[in-house]
């Protein structure tokens, strides 16, 4: 980051470098932050002079997916399940076998057999099972915990950021953040600049 922070070749390419070049130092907070802006479309890496074969090897886009990655682990809420961002792909497959099975139990258990292997027509049939307010307080239970736990991690990350709380409560900063999200304004690439072709190579 130093590098491009001297060089700034890159800077009109996307939200990355103006973000960059307002800084001298970088602590974890800032990093994470630039890494989010990052959406790794690799025009960085094809206009730098510093990329490999050069000496220096520089692959900005390569350290802000490790850096992007890292910050998902680090913002996991609660704090206990950070660990699995490093074999997601485990733990995912088992938390999913284990809730079908629960699930499955659970109906098992809940429900008289004749119920649960009967044949069920007409109207309220669907909710024979399962009733409608036991899938609302399941259901809405897992998707409360996604909100808090999205809410938790976006404190934390605002906190790293070092930005103040009075931010939030600018109605200005609130919507032009709505409007640059809305408009994807970050995901553009720097337009024409961006490499939208693959098989290009680095031109030094």
């Amino acid at each position: 980051m130093t590098v491009c922070n001297s060089c700034r070749y890159c800077e009109g390419l996307c939200a990355v470098f103006p973000a960059m070049i307002a800084r001298r130092d970088f602590p974890d907070g800032d990093l994470n932050y630039m890494a989010n802006l990052c959406h790794g479309c690799g025009a960085c890496f094809y206009d730098c002079q510093f990329s490999p074969p050069h000496q220096f090897n520089i692959n900005v886009p390569r350290a802000m997916a490790r850096a992007r990655a890292e910050s998902y682990q680090a913002y996991a809420w609660p704090r206990m399940f950070a660990g699995l961002f490093a074999r997601n792909g485990l733990a995912i497959s088992i938390i999913a076998a284990l809730s079908v099975a629960v699930f499955i139990a659970g109906f098992a258990a809940w429900n008289d057999p004749s119920v649960l292997y009967g044949t069920h027509t007409g109207p309220g049939s669907f909710y024979k099972l399962m009733p409608h307010n036991a899938m609302v307080a399941l259901f809405g239970t897992v998707f409360l915990y996604a909100i808090l736990a999205t809410i938790m991690g976006a404190r934390a990350f605002w906190h790293d950021i070092g930005e103040p709380a009075e931010t939030l409560a600018d109605p200005r900063s609130l919507w032009q953040a709505m409007k640059d999200a809305g408009k994807l304004r970050y995901l553009d690439g720097g337009g024409a600049d961006c490499q939208a072709d693959e098989n290009d190579t680095p031109d030094h």
